[in-house]
């Protein structure tokens, strides 16, 4: 039995980036069966088919995968797909359309807890956040997940982010960069050099989101940082949403919609645009965090 997500989640499959939990009622079950060729949805996009409560993908060389009703993922392996390449599917997409239909928002983003609450670093792929989250990391800060933020609202309705799992997933050139060897870490899949990197400062409940950060790269020579407008929050915070189109495809569009408008009405949304030149990730992290305080203590956030 494991947790992530805040879900307990049982698996017939060994999931080592994980921190197991006592064996309790699962909030989704991972098992291995036999998919029939029309279990998927009426939507059909590619390698996926999905409507209400349903998800299907399909992976060349490794199998298919049914996501139902947010507790159910089911596998179908292909003939030479190992564990790892199973795996890697299961904790991306397959559990990004489970949380969907549990209704969690999962957020492209790595985030870390500071002492007011969650923040969250979104970019595209070259955009530094995971260089941004070492720093984050340097400052002693909790991590909460390291590329996908579970978005979700308390009782009071205000948005909490929800940890991912303890660990990182970090390429083999950039462990070497780091001074560390990959002996004895698992490798994410076994035909990519990437591996997972467990976190031991990490953050295990849900937490209030102090602010969300969407970061950039430009050749500028000084660190930018500003407010997002109000026609940029929210589709900038829905640009992010982790798998995006399985949101249309399984009908769900008017609830993201609704979720990332009333989160963009309650937390602060600003751009950090950085040289494209090396910057210290520490002070780079510390740089922001110190723009998010001052902007709070002057309300212009």
């Amino acid at each position: 039995m494991y947790s992530a997500y805040g879900l307990a989640i049982k698996s017939d499959i060994e999931l080592p980036a994980l921190a197991h939990i006592e064996p309790t009622e699962p909030d989704i079950t991972i098992a291995a069966a036999t998919i029939p060729a029309d279990a998927g949805g009426k939507t059909k996009f590619r390698n996926w088919e999905a409507e209400p409560e349903r998800f299907l993908s399909s992976f060349f060389g490794i199998g298919r995968f049914l996501i139902t009703g947010g507790d159910t993922i089911h596998y179908d392996r292909d003939a030479g797909a190992d564990d790892t390449q199973i795996i890697s599917i299961i904790l991306g997409t397959a559990l990004a359309a489970a949380m969907m239909q549990r209704r969690i928002l999962p957020i492209h983003s790595c985030s870390v807890m500071t002492d007011q609450g969650a923040v969250l670093v979104m970019g595209r792929s070259g955009a530094g956040k995971s260089t941004m989250l070492g720093g984050l990391l340097a400052l002693d800060l909790p991590m909460l997940a390291d590329d996908v933020t579970g978005l979700d609202f308390d009782n009071n309705g205000q948005p909490v982010a929800i940890p991912g799992f303890p660990a990182m997933r970090l390429w083999e050139d950039s462990l070497t960069k780091l001074g560390h060897s990959t002996d004895g870490l698992p490798q994410v899949r076994s035909d990519i050099r990437k591996y997972y990197v467990p976190v031991e400062n990490f953050h295990t409940t849900r937490a209030r989101i102090r602010a969300i950060v969407h970061l950039t790269v430009s050749n500028e020579t000084n660190v930018r940082i500003e407010p997002l407008g109000d026609a940029e929050r929210v589709e900038c915070l829905s640009r992010f949403i982790f798998r995006k189109k399985f949101i249309d495809g399984m009908g769900m569009r008017r609830f993201a919609f609704e979720q990332v408008a009333k989160t963009v009405n309650q937390v602060p949304l600003l751009r950090v645009t950085r040289p494209a030149v090396a910057v210290e990730p520490k002070r780079l992290a510390q740089q922001m965090l110190d723009h998010i305080a001052t902007a709070e203590a002057v309300s212009v956030l």
